[in-house]
């Protein structure tokens, strides 16, 4: 009998990793081929395929799916570019000719390791004791679906979207309360309303099978409802016995390590990166913020060019893959 095929839901769920949940996002494609169990999430841009992580199948069938997937963009006349690749697919990268560049870190923290603890916790202590005096309290979302409290989340995640100004980049809109299966919540309030939400999902690429992939406070919330938010969820992991919880994509403020380019495109792109991601965007601030929750293990994260020569193509397709605007 042939083994049916995986649902996207299942296969992030069992093999997915830091961004693979972009897999299930309206805009995404998806690429499969019979002989594997899997698949390839990507966004076609400027005739260059954007892959959001690795390919999401069995580690064994890795460099298969991602062989057919070349053959079958090399039909169609697209370049491929990889977005927060892992190590292991940067050297089966390498080995094919790409060009790679060391852009982020995957951050994995302890919960055992509770953040509130010891001197250097000083400033979160004072952060967490002076949001609990306003009355904000946190509590896991579970049991049956409560419509108008879903509501009142998406009314806080609206005001927090429209309240952003400036630089934007980001995978896709938030979806909430989708695909529930393999998801928890925490949802922060103050006086009835809601006022901030933490998502947390099972994923399966890594050592971590828990992943926060999104936090965020309404306008209107006090100061450190993010922090509290982060420290009760590493909190329930903790009462649960785990050990490790994978923080997210944490930007680098340079590029490190880059190969197979040439010298002037690497000196390009270290400044490129450095005035767009550093200065323009501040995204290394993401790092310090998930600093403060005592991050244990960084793993290397990747951009791959399909292509060496990278030019204002590659450079158009990422910004439009990641969704980048000013907004006013």
């Amino acid at each position: 009998m042939t083994k049916p095929i995986s649902t996207t839901v299942d296969l992030i769920r069992k093999y997915g990793g830091v961004v693979s949940h972009a897999a299930l996002y309206p805009s995404n494609r998806s690429f499969r081929t019979p002989s594997v169990d899997g698949l390839i999430s990507f966004l076609l841009v400027s005739r260059c395929a954007v892959v959001q992580g690795n390919p999401i199948c069995a580690p064994e069938n890795t460099a298969y799916l991602a062989d057919a997937f070349a053959e079958y963009c090399g039909r169609n006349g697209w370049s491929i570019i990889y977005f927060a690749a892992t190590a292991s697919l940067e050297a089966y990268a390498r080995e094919r000719g790409y060009a790679s560049m060391e852009f982020a870190s995957l951050l994995i923290a302890d919960p055992q390791d509770d953040p509130e603890e010891g001197p250097e916790a000083h400033h979160l202590r004072q952060h967490l004791n002076h949001i609990r005096r306003t009355g904000a309290v946190v509590r896991e979302y579970k049991g049956e679906p409560d419509a108008q409290m879903e509501a009142r989340t998406q009314t806080a995640c609206e005001a927090w979207l429209d309240d952003r100004h400036g630089p934007q980049m980001y995978l896709s809109c938030p979806r909430l309360f989708d695909d529930r299966v393999g998801r928890r919540w925490f949802i922060a309030e103050q006086a009835g309303e809601v006022i901030g939400f933490l998502s947390m999902l099972r994923v399966g690429c890594t050592e971590c099978q828990d992943l926060i992939n999104l936090v965020f406070s309404s306008p209107t919330a006090p100061l450190y409802t993010n922090e509290l938010m982060i420290e009760t969820a590493l909190q329930a992991l903790r009462e649960e016995g785990i050990s490790s919880v994978c923080l997210g994509v944490g930007p680098l403020e340079a590029l490190g390590r880059v190969e197979g380019c040439s010298a002037i495109t690497e000196w390009l792109s270290r400044k490129l990166y450095y005035l767009f991601s550093t200065k323009l965007m501040h995204q290394n601030n993401k790092t310090v913020f998930w600093e403060k929750f005592r991050v244990t293990q960084k793993e290397p994260l990747y951009l791959l060019f399909q292509s060496p020569r990278i030019g204002l193509r590659e450079v158009y397709a990422l910004s439009q893959a990641l969704h980048f605007s000013v907004k006013r």
